[in-house]
């Protein structure tokens, strides 16, 4: 078949075979291979309608009982959009425009049967463009029931902005968060209304909204801790991100998504609020133990240092009164003696390890002091000691010391416990052991030069001796650091205020 003949379904309604015949064969000519059906009644008009589908419809205009209105109205009530052509040999103006409004797609006269090819040509494109505009705008409604659809079902807020921040759409979520319905925002400058003051109530500037720099800029805008204010009044903390919509480079709207982030805020209050009461228990913990550990110490100097030296000076009595003829015996005193000697001193140690009397009585430098001797001369390992304790209103060797108890006891216990670290992990020669007052603060570093912390020594921070340094460092407001470098030793760094503010469970 030659590709330039169009095949084409004729429903023709029309009483005379002659001028069916003079139509078809004036469409032959026109370049169409057709397939015609003729009817001349609004029964079989209507059957053959519902038994094919056809191309076009081209109507006499008056037959017997029957007329091109009602074939009209016949077409149209099958909801088809097919051309409809009337071919008449006389047709009055007034006609032709009513039948035009009613919805006649063109009228051709018989004498000018050479215009119905290309009237149905025509016919046939615009039909095709009507066919593409409702497959094109049934792919919209798709999509947009889609977009809706997605838009509504999650949960974070969704705002659209033209490009001078008046409201396009807002999808469920923000509706409900917002208390606003989108008709009542719908192309008003929303953010005035939503964003108009800051968390502590304090207005913001006109054009101080950094979202909508977006639409200046082009660039991403994130918050992840900002307020927005609902219909009545109540504000909203939420997280924000905000992009532009670009368009030849240039942003011709933006998309805000915001989150209600109001129980992340409660869980991160009662989180804090949780941290605080251990952290309060923590340190009322630590004055317990200092406190038995005081009790402990002084009844082991006072009560059983007493019994021993009693019992002492009893084993002297006793071998004075011995004549020479008993020298085991008198050996055995000796030797109960010097047990006697050896335990007393195991009783010091042990005391003073529970709680030295230097502490309370001359200081936190003189117990530092005591302490590192005491190490150095126990392990080997040499320490240096560096004390600055007199600067400003601090003087922690005089009777006027401001430093107070807990800050003295805590410094001095996480010396103690950096000090039993070195001695069993390090495998140090040398130790730093600074003391500085400065700023109200004191400034504790203790660093040695043996085979510092492995890799994984951030889980060694977790082991309980470093928990109760840090413990003892934040119960009071201060600070606890390590750092280590591996081969090259390791360096901890605490600072404490010299007068906590407050009880210490205050410090966060």
């Amino acid at each position: 078949m030659n590709p330039s003949i169009k095949t084409l379904r004729v429903l023709l309604v029309e009483d005379s075979q002659d001028d069916a015949d003079l139509i078809l064969l004036e469409l032959n000519e026109g370049g169409f291979d057709t397939t015609c059906a003729r009817v001349d009644t609004e029964a079989a008009m209507r059957a053959t309608l519902a038994d094919q589908r056809w191309d076009v419809v081209i109507s006499d205009f008056n037959l017997p009982g029957f007329s091109a209105h009602g074939a009209l109205v016949a077409l149209r009530e099958t909801g088809a959009d097919i051309p409809f052509i009337v071919v008449s040999g006389c047709i009055g103006e007034e006609r032709a425009v009513a039948l035009m409004k009613q919805g006649a797609s063109d009228f051709v006269m018989k004498d000018k049967l050479v215009r119905l090819a290309p009237v149905i040509e025509r016919e046939l494109r615009e039909v095709d463009m009507r066919r593409e505009h409702r497959q094109t705008q049934q792919a919209l409604y798709e999509k947009e029931k889609m977009l809706n659809g997605i838009t509504a079902s999650i949960g974070e807020g969704i705002l659209v902005l033209s490009d001078s921040g008046r409201l396009l759409f807002m999808n469920p979520a923000a509706e409900r968060m917002l208390g606003w319905a989108e008709c009542e925002l719908f192309y008003r400058e929303v953010y005035p209304i939503i964003h108009s003051q800051q968390p502590d109530g304090a207005r913001l500037p006109e054009h101080g909204h950094e979202t909508l720099g977006v639409l200046r800029e082009g660039e991403v805008h994130r918050a992840e801790d900002d307020v927005y204010w609902s219909k009545d009044g109540t504000p909203i903390p939420v997280s924000i991100v905000a992009s532009a919509i670009m368009e030849n480079g240039k942003a011709i709207a933006s998309v805000i998504a915001f989150q209600d982030i109001s129980k992340r805020k409660l869980t991160e209050w009662n989180l804090l609020e949780s941290r605080r009461q251990l952290r309060e228990l923590s340190s009322h913990l630590q004055s317990v133990r200092e406190e038995e550990r005081t009790r402990i110490a002084r009844e082991l100097h006072d009560e059983l240092g007493q019994m021993l030296m009693g019992v002492k000076l009893d084993a002297k009595w006793l071998a004075k009164r011995l004549n020479d003829g008993q020298p085991e015996v008198i050996d055995k005193l000796g030797a109960m003696s010097r047990l006697i000697d050896e335990t007393l001193d195991a009783m010091r140690r042990v005391a003073a390890d529970l709680r030295p009397t230097m502490l309370d009585d001359l200081g936190l430098a003189a117990a530092v002091e005591w302490l590192t001797e005491d190490f150095a001369e126990r392990t080997g390992i040499s320490v240096r000691l560096e004390l600055d304790l007199e600067n400003g209103q601090c003087d922690c060797q005089g009777t006027g010391c401001d430093l107070d108890v807990k800050v003295a006891t805590a410094a001095f216990r996480i010396v103690q416990e950096c000090l039993t670290n070195v001695a069993r992990h390090a495998e140090a020669a040398h130790v730093l052991v600074s003391l500085d007052c400065h700023k109200e603060k004191l400034m504790l570093l203790l660093s040695d030069d043996g085979k510092g912390m492995l890799a994984d020594h951030e889980n060694k921070r977790n082991s309980y001796g470093m928990i109760g340094m840090l413990e003892r460092a934040r119960g009071l407001g201060g600070t606890f650091d390590v750092f280590s470098i591996p081969g090259e030793g390791v360096a901890v760094v605490a600072i404490l205020p010299l007068q906590p503010a407050g009880h210490a469970g205050e410090a966060q």
